[in-house]
């Protein structure tokens, strides 16, 4: 059986977006090779890694060294210079090559989850809110408390919902909620009604499932998915105004053609056949 290394970093200051996937990408490959996955924390000591023996190597970070390998690699998200005899792979920056939602690893029960498209007026709303899975660029704070000063502004009940890894120092009174160290992402999107998100790999499985969502962030690539997720009308991305919240979220909860639409073109962008299994096996 062939040998597959995966290299993956996080921490509080990149995130654990690259970790998690690495993750996904583990378990389904142990279907098909002798998989190994590692977190390193020294990236000074990368190449004495691809020195050992395996098949393929295949690396997630957040910023890549100078490689040397005599054996193909795979790389996710390399934006600085090309690396010898490596394939890079970008699922989230939709503009580059070997992008998007066929190149995007989705937990593996998100496909039994079915978005209710229509609303139950009598029922307070579930609002998600999401910076990434650790809030690496600390935006939650400021998005809990707008929307907490703005509720009467926005047309009708509802709760909000924050996801992080670790407790945040909100005080978080009823209805609203805080979410910690979730084993299962599926049990959290299966009774979320409205997003508000960070445009990394929580925005693509939201977009699978349909959910209609804001997007809301500083990061400059992200900025720059949020753009091309707007002029495709998948997403509204609020920058700087935040009042375009209350806007949207109105729109999106009183006009149910516009939602209607709107869950359509997000499921039709997001849910296409995966190729990352397709280029490993070529590649190894």
């Amino acid at each position: 059986m062939k040998k597959i290394l995966i290299i993956c970093e996080k921490s509080k200051k990149i995130g654990s977006g690259h970790y998690f996937r690495s993750l996904r990408l583990f378990k389904k490959l142990q279907k098909y090779f002798y998989v190994s996955l590692i977190v390193i924390k020294n990236k000074s000591k990368l190449n004495n890694k691809l020195l050992s023996n395996y098949d393929l190597y295949i690396l997630d970070l957040k910023n890549y060294p100078k490689l040397y390998s005599k054996k193909k690699i795979i790389v996710f998200e390399n934006l600085g210079k090309k690396i010898k005899n490596s394939i890079n792979i970008n699922p989230l920056d939709v503009h580059l090559p070997n992008s998007g939602p066929e190149f995007f690893l989705y937990p593996e029960k998100i496909s039994k989850i079915n978005y209710k498209i229509k609303f139950n007026k009598k029922k307070i709303i579930k609002i998600l809110i999401v910076q990434g899975a650790d809030d690496s660029n600390n935006k939650i704070l400021k998005l809990f408390n707008f929307f907490e000063k703005n509720r009467k502004k926005i047309n009708f009940k509802f709760k909000l919902i924050i996801k992080t890894i670790k407790k945040t120092k909100l005080k978080i009174k009823k209805p609203n909620e805080e979410i910690n160290k979730v084993i299962n992402i599926s049990n959290v999107y299966k009774d979320i009604n409205i997003a508000i998100s960070s445009v990394g790999n929580t925005a693509f499985e939201l977009g699978y499932l349909g959910i209609p969502t804001i997007h809301f962030t500083t990061e400059k690539r992200e900025i720059k998915r949020s753009i091309l997720f707007e002029k495709r009308n998948l997403a509204k991305f609020v920058y700087k105004d935040l009042n375009l919240f209350v806007t949207e979220l109105n729109k999106i909860y009183l006009n149910d053609k516009y939602r209607k639409n709107l869950v359509k073109r997000r499921i039709s962008f997001f849910r296409k056949k995966n190729k990352i299994l397709k280029v490993i096996k070529n590649a190894i």
